[in-house]
Formats: structure tokens, sequence, C-alpha cells
């Protein structure tokens, strides 16, 4: 113990006799943790921290392979995930999501948001609740059902404020009601 103390005060006298040594020394370390700690931050929140879902262990994601096509990792065809999830006999429940893009157009220029195609039993397979409206319901899903969305937080008041529910204008032409949920 004696002679970790002397090491330690010969440490701290070498320090004082080069101030510079001790400087250039004392900023490499600040550096060293400050990076450390960040990196740290980011792996905890992308990696370590579990998703905000219900039973976030239990997720997966099934694959389509189509690597003769070139798609190793495809969407399935709604068809095929139609019979994967009326066959399914291994989980508790399947949805389908497919990134796509919309135009949002009304009052001022039209603009491109990216979003997903899903399915009705998403949210409820997820455990998460609307903050405003309704979740969808399996008659959404149904062919020939109108248009319906869920709008996450980053486009509240883009355009009108929150309670307003701005028509869209489909291929046809003919506008539809917009029904607004938000999900997150």
């Amino acid at each position: 113990m004696e002679t970790l103390l002397k090491d330690i005060r010969y440490g701290f006298r070498s320090l004082l006799k080069h101030p510079g040594f001790a400087l250039v020394a004392v900023l490499t370390l600040a550096l060293g943790i400050g990076a450390n700690t960040a990196i740290f931050s980011v792996v905890n929140t992308v990696l370590l921290r579990p998703l905000p879902y219900k039973d976030p262990e239990r997720l997966v994601m099934v694959w389509e392979d189509a690597t003769r096509h070139g798609y190793p990792r495809d969407t399935p065809a709604a068809a095929n995930f139609v019979d994967w999830r009326d066959q399914n006999q291994v989980f508790e429940g399947m949805a389908a999501i497919a990134d796509t893009s919309f135009n949002l157009t009304g009052s001022g220029e039209p603009e491109r948001l990216e979003g997903r195609r899903v399915s009705a039993s998403l949210f409820p397979l997820l455990g998460v609740e609307p903050q405003l409206g309704r979740v969808f319901t399996a008659v959404d899903d149904r062919p020939g059902c109108g248009p319906v969305r869920s709008l996450d937080r980053s486009l509240r008041g883009v355009r009108a404020p929150p309670a307003c529910h701005p028509p869209s204008r489909g291929r046809d032409g003919a506008t539809h009601p917009s029904r607004r949920r938000r999900a997150w």
C-alpha cells in the first residue's frame, strides 16, 4: 500500500513539472470518456433498449425468398400473405407491412410522404393504441373498402389543425374523406 502511495505522489510531481503534457493527458482522457459515453448512448438506444411494443422479444419478420429473381428478402404478395395467415399454426398473429409513398394534396403545394401499407392486424399485434380515433378493423382490410389512414405525430398541423380530416384524391380522381388516426 505504501508503494502505491509513493507511485501516486511521484506521478503528480511529474505532471506538475510538465504542465503541457499534463494538459494533453487530461484532454485525451476527457475526449475518450466523452466519446465512450456518446457511443454507448447510441448503442443503448438503438440496440439494447427493447422496442416500445408488447412482448418485443417475440416479434419476428417473415420474408418471401425470391433469390432467383434477385430479391432474397422479398415482401410477399397479398395473396401469399393471406395464405400464410390462414394456414398459420406457429405464430400468435400475423400482420402485413410494405413501404410505399403517398402524395399529400389539398391546400398548398403537393408533398411526397413516405409511408407504409399495413394490414388491420398490425396495431393489435404490436399492442399499440391510437391517441386519436380507432385502430384498423377487419372491414378496412376488405377489397373495395375506402382508403383509411393512420397518421403519426410528425404530420400534426402540417396542413390543418389535428382535429381536421383533409380529403385525399384517389387514382380515379374522386375525393375520399380521410379518417385521421394516430398510431403512436
